[in-house]
């Protein structure tokens, strides 16, 4: 197999896929984290669906309000993230931590 030299081909790997590899495993070791917090403390009683927005300061510093519903949703988009990494296998958490320098 031939040696991949194109010094092109080398700053792409350096400053674009490491660092895609990076980002997806931080993503992912946050949206596990988030997720264990989330059911460890049993957070979803206090967001029951249909209510909001949470008083977080967001009304007056420009912020985008966050809705009960914002945060069960976006729960539920870290769950997916989790086992779309941890299918099969691990199969594509297997494929970022090949690349990724930063574990």
């Amino acid at each position: 197999m031939a040696e991949i030299t194109n010094a092109e081909a080398v700053r792409f790997c350096n400053e674009r896929v490491r660092v895609a590899a990076n980002k997806l495993n931080a993503a992912y070791k946050f949206a596990k984290e988030v997720s264990a917090e989330w059911y460890a403390n049993n957070m979803g009683t206090l967001f029951p669906s249909g209510e909001g927005p949470v008083v977080d300061g967001s009304a007056t510093d420009g912020r985008h309000p966050v809705s009960a519903d914002d945060v069960l949703l976006l729960v539920s988009r870290l769950s997916e993230l989790v086992a779309d990494y941890e299918a099969s296998t691990n199969a594509k958490l297997n494929t970022i931590l090949a690349v990724a320098t930063n574990d």
